[in-house]
């Protein structure tokens, strides 16, 4: 359906969640945070256009932390909804779908970017603009959801995705809207059109909240993890879906046995070595994306499972040093909403990004 708004079509399985729900409701991208595809070039492009559902690579372990967060935490598996927002075209549509019910993911609906329109109208600069685009299928699909959910959003570092979700979330919390919103928007090269339609659905929206929970980043093109810092304590920039796996599961968000999987899905699948897999999680543990303890704590579950190293008496005591803090949600607020105009702009530039 078409929420009156927007131009975005929504999935139908958008009004089928109750609105008295509370849960978590998933948003995730499709493209180098799901699927492992090359869209940076015109070839890459049409070579994701022709491949079968079969052929379709995924980011390794990533389907089953969709399926792990689908399903909960509790003995009794939940459904907790999931939704994708993609700028692929609707014509991708059958072999998506074909490759989720492949990897066993199911999902309440995909919202897709019509390209056809800017083809007919020749207006083809469009065809790679992202922020506006997502921006508002993020509001419009938030906008019929109910109101008291809340939300685990993916994505990765090849585009604009961070900026997209602290945008969401800013323009939720009330940190952005009106003409700080088109102003920024115009900073961050969006289209007027888009613009607009972002502004009038930011303005529909009433009391401030912040529903965001948690906004992970795919880091796939080399950038700083710490540049993401800026955005807010609820962003983690992660190396491996196995930091994702830690993370969730330190938050009570999936059991322990995914974690496992994911792991083994790493090692068997995916030819990823033990030693490395343990570096990984470590620097995760000193970026902050969970605590030493957590880790500690799966080190001998996952040796078992021959996805880390068997640990020493020396090796669970070895990393004790350097790790990150961080700032709380509610202070981060506070320091937000001390900003001025030029510390917003700050926020969403590029400085520091590599």
């Amino acid at each position: 359906m078409d929420y009156p708004q927007s131009n975005i079509k929504l999935p139908a399985g958008v009004k089928e969640i109750p609105q008295d729900y509370s849960g978590y409701i998933v948003i995730s991208d499709i493209d180098k945070t799901y699927l492992a595809t090359q869209i940076d070039s015109i070839g890459g492009l049409l070579k994701t256009a022709l491949e079968t559902a079969e052929t379709k690579d995924n980011i390794p372990g990533f389907s089953i932390v969709l399926r792990a967060l689908r399903r909960g935490p509790f003995p009794e598996a939940q459904e907790n909804p999931l939704f994708f927002v993609s700028a692929s075209p609707p014509q991708m549509s059958q072999t998506l779908m074909a490759k989720m019910e492949i990897d066993g993911i199911e999902q309440n609906g995909i919202v897709f970017k019509d390209q056809l329109v800017h083809v007919r109208r020749r207006d083809f600069k469009k065809l790679r603009e992202q922020i506006g685009y997502k921006l508002e299928a993020l509001l419009a699909l938030q906008a019929q959801l109910p109101v008291g959910a809340k939300y685990i959003l993916f994505g990765d570092d090849s585009e604009s995705d961070p900026a997209i979700y602290s945008l969401f979330s800013d323009v939720l919390g009330g940190v952005l809207r009106g003409g700080a919103l088109r102003e920024l928007l115009a900073t961050l090269g969006v289209y007027p059109e888009e613009s607009r339609k972002v502004v009038q659905l930011s303005e529909a929206l009433g009391v401030a909240t912040f529903p965001v929970e948690n906004i992970f980043i795919n880091l796939v093109t080399g950038s700083q993890p710490a540049y993401y810092s800026r955005f807010g304590p609820h962003f983690y920039a992660t190396d491996n879906s196995l930091q994702v796996a830690l993370t969730l599961y330190e938050k009570n968000l999936i059991r322990e046995r995914a974690v496992r999987s994911i792991g083994r899905d790493l090692v068997l699948f995916y030819d990823m070595n033990p030693v490395r897999i343990l570096e990984t999680l470590k620097q995760g543990a000193f970026r902050g994306l969970y605590g030493l303890d957590t880790l500690r704590k799966l080190w001998v579950t996952l040796s078992q499972e021959r996805v880390l190293p068997i640990p020493g008496e020396d090796d669970l005591a070895s990393f004790d040093q350097g790790e990150f803090t961080r700032l709380s949600r509610h202070r981060w607020l506070e320091e937000v909403a001390k900003g001025d105009w030029r510390s917003i702009k700050h926020r969403y530039s590029e400085e520091g990004r590599y």
